[in-house]
Order: structure tokens, then C-alpha cells, then sequence
């Protein structure tokens, strides 16, 4: 059964090929970013569906005639994208269909900085070896390149930046009027045109739950060819495939066997459990956990946490938390991860209490908000001051948001050379402990 499954699955893959490329079109515009940057050491593969509204000078509601045929002007509103991507560290490979457009794309990834690039599967391969001329074989491409600029909020919420160069289709409709009785006779053919575009945009992208998450893209673009100004926006969903055979990488897969192997020589628990335990033994505790504010913690051995490691200079090693209590009688402290619901034990003599999270600072991140509207907001208005104050309010929305909407506890922390470099005595560090004591017997 093996033997024919394998023999029948060649032929079948060859024939699918051949009705994708029989019935595909080498338009296409650039693909969502948000997905794409989210493969970064990702084991697992991220495949990607969205849906894409088009606005602005779209070419529509005009009619070329010649003596036996006519074309007609009728620039799609939308666009389906399926996509599917595979990592291998700081290098992303994918392929999909954009509608009815077959695509590769490939490219750098990083947190906070992507470049890519993307080309149309019928115009790289099929259509060079079908155009009898060499000189036209590439005529029917379409592709291009994007740099993406990411900013992680917290571990749920991420903004990002775009700016993109490429060569975009778009359908028109020919008409052949002079074709006798042929089938299909009057009926329209579509066929290509293209366009170079350049622009920018923006997305913001949300966790909602551990294997899914969505993302809103806006897009400007500028066709140079006929000067027209056009806007896309992208609302994609994004979830991950179990581990794949080909490709990929294990870079997640070692970060949790570390983890695991972590957990077998630390003392650990959940939050709920903990809370449990205290309140079995003393219903007017409210919690062994003590909540405090997003506080820095320094760390003699990165072996004894479990919470990101951060490393201001080589002779420190950082963790935040936002919980804590400490059990005298052990001379041990219970601190809460940083991201999720794991506590677990260190050895206070192992610890030192550092300042509280500071903020970063937002006006550069304002000021490169409010520089990348305001190309567009010139374009859109046709005015240096349209531009300049639709610049200004995005930089100033981008504040308010972050300052007033956003929860400052979730913020990415910021991290600096001089952070913990302050060492206490081994009294201050008990007497700072007895602050937050452990409200009951505690059990990993």
C-alpha cells in the first residue's frame, strides 16, 4: 500500500502544479507583514490567512475601444492571501497564494527588525519558459522587497512599521468583438498590467491564545507609473502547525527542554496552586503571592530562574517580576515569572532587590511614527502642513495610547548599564524580604 501511495503521489503532485500554473495569474501586491515576523525561531511552522480591502484612486470606470475589441477597467477592491512560513533562526522561508497568484517569499527576521522580499511563482518560473522572447520574459513579474520595523508592548501586543518597493498587477478586462462564433465570443479575458509602487504602512498585532494570533495592517502606496495614491488594509489570523520533518529549526525546542531541565532542580508551583495552599491553611490570607509593581531583581546564577534573563553589563544578571514573598523560616523567596503563571524558589542569599521598572522613553518612538505618516499625510492632502500635522497626530496618538490605554506593568522593561549595579547589604536584603512574607506552607 506504501509502495503505490508513494509511486501515485509524484504524478499527483506534478498534475496539481500544472493546474495551479494553468489557472493562476502573476498579480499580486505585498503580502502581510505581521505573520511573517512572528516565524522568528518559531520550531513550529506559521501559516497565515487574511483578508484585504483596497481603496483610493483605484482605476476603475473607463473603457479603451479599438475597431474590433475594447478593454475595460476594472481594478479589484480585495484580496484573499494564504501563506506559510518556515524558520531557521534569523532566515524565513514561505510560500502561498495571494487569490489566484502563487508566491514565494524569503527574507531576515528578527524581534525588531525584518527584511523581505517576495516574487509571484508563475512570473519567476512559468513565464520565462513560455515567452518565446527572452527579452519579455520577465514582463509578467511581480514582486518586491519590504523592511519591517517591529515594537514588542508587552507579551501580547506588538506594533510595527513598514516600507515597501514593488512591482504590483492589477486586472484589465479585454474584449475581442471580432471572433465569429468562437465560444466565449464577447465574453472578457483579463490580463495583467503592472505598476511600480512604493510606500509604507503600519499594524498592530495581538496573542489570543496560545496558538493564534490576528493582526490589523494599514498601507500606503504610490503607483510612480500613473501617479495614483492607493490603501490597503489586512486583517490577518495566524496560528502554528505541529513540528515539520523539512526545515524549520529547534531553537524553541531547545529553549524548553532547558526550561524543563530548569524545573527539575527548582522548586516550582502555580499561582492558583500557591494561592490554594495559603488559603487552605488560613482563610483570611488572601494569598501567599504578594503583587507588586514590575520590580528588577539580580540574580547570582541564571540556572535558579525561570523568567527572561536580561544582562545590562557581563557582571549582572537581571529577572523582573511582579510577585514575591519570602519564607523565613527556609531563607528562601518565591518570585512570580515575568510572563506567565510559573513561581518558583531561589535562595535569598542568591538574590539582591534592584529599582523598580522604568519606562522607556516614548518620544522616539513617537517621533518615528510621526515621521513615517507623514509622507503619506503630504501625498493624501497634497500640502507640506497636511502632511506635517497628520505626522504630528499620529506621533501624538501613538503617546497618548501608551501613556493613558496601554497597561504599564505589561511594558517591554528598559534596560540600561547602570540597572542593579547597586549592591545591598545582606540586612537590608532580609529586612526589604520581610515586606512580603509567605502566608502558609508552600508546595512544588
Amino acid at each position: 500500500m506504501k509502495t503505490i501511495s508513494r509511486s501515485c503521489l509524484f504524478p499527483f503532485l506534478l498534475t496539481a502544479l500544472a493546474l495551479i500554473f494553468a489557472g493562476c495569474s502573476s498579480i499580486m501586491r505585498p503580502p502581510p507583514a505581521a505573520a511573517y515576523m512572528d516565524s522568528y525561531k518559531r520550531d513550529n511552522a506559521v501559516t497565515s490567512a487574511s483578508i484585504s480591502f483596497f481603496a483610493g484612486q483605484l482605476d476603475n470606470d473607463s473603457t479603451e475601444r479599438s475597431t474590433y475589441s475594447h478593454t475595460s477597467h476594472a481594478e479589484w477592491w480585495g484580496d484573499g492571501t494564504f501563506a506559510r512560513y518556515i524558520n531557521g533562526g534569523y532566515f524565513t522561508f514561505g510560500w502561498g497564494f495571494e487569490t489566484f497568484s502563487p508566491f514565494l517569499q524569503a527574507g531576515f527576521v528578527s524581534p525588531y527588525i525584518g527584511l523581505t522580499g517576495w516574487g509571484s511563482i508563475y512570473s519567476l518560473f512559468y513565464t520565462p519558459i513560455a515567452e518565446k522572447d527572452k527579452k519579455s520574459s520577465l514582463a509578467n513579474y511581480a514582486g518586491g522587497g519590504m523592511l519591517i520595523e517591529q515594537i514588542p508592548l508587552n507579551d501580547k501586543w506588538k506594533i510595527g512599521f513598514t516600507e515597501h518597493i514593488s512591482r504590483n498587477g492589477r486586472e484589465l478586462y479585454y474584449v475581442d468583438e471580432d471572433c465569429g462564433m468562437e465560444i466565449g465570443c464577447g465574453w472578457p479575458s483579463a490580463r495583467p498590467k503592472f505598476y511600480t509602487e512604493v510606500g509604507g504602512g503600519f499594524f498592530v498585532s495581538r496573542t489570543i491564545n496560545e496558538n493564534s494570533k490576528v493582526s490589523l495592517e494599514f498601507r500606503y502606496g504610490r503607483d510612480l507609473d500613473e501617479k495614483r495614491n492607493r490603501v490597503a488594509i489586512t486583517l490577518d489570523f495566524w496560528g502554528f502547525s505541529g513540528a515539520i520533518p523539512v526545515g524549520g529549526n529547534d531553537v524553541m525546542r531547545k529553549i524548553a527542554n532547558k526550561n524543563i531541565e530548569k524545573m527539575k532542580s527548582l522548586k516550582t508551583t502555580s499561582t492558583d496552586s500557591l494561592q490554594r495552599t495559603s488559603q487552605s491553611i488560613d482563610k483570611k490570607n488572601t494569598g501567599s503571592l504578594h503583587t507588586i509593581k514590575r520590580q528588577w531583581m539580580r540574580i547570582a546564577d541564571s540556572s535558579q530562574t525561570l523568567s527572561n534573563i536580561y544582562t545590562p553589563t557581563d557582571s549582572v544578571l537581571a529577572v523582573t517580576t511582579k510577585g514575591i514573598c519570602y519564607d523565613e523560616s527556609a531563607n528562601t523567596v518565591w518570585l512570580k515569572q515575568d510572563y506567565g503563571e510559573i513561581v518558583y524558589q531561589i535562595s535569598a542569599d542568591s538574590l539582591d532587590y534592584c529599582q523598580l521598572m522604568e519606562r522607556k522613553n516614548l518620544f522616539g518612538s513617537s517621533l518615528l511614527i510621526g515621521t513615517s505618516f507623514f509622507p503619506a499625510g503630504g501625498l493624501l492632502t497634497g500640502s507640506l502642513a497636511g502632511g506635517l500635522a497628520i505626522g504630528t497626530l499620529a506621533g501624538i496618538g501613538f503617546w497618548a495610547i501608551i501613556n493613558f490605554a496601554a497597561n504599564q506593568e505589561e511594558l517591554a522593561p528598559k534596560v540600561y548599564p547602570e540597572l542593579c549595579s547597586e549592591k545591598h547589604t545582606k540586612e537590608q536584603i532580609i529586612k526589604w524580604l520581610k515586606q512580603y512574607p509567605c502566608g502558609g506552607e508552600l508546595k512544588e
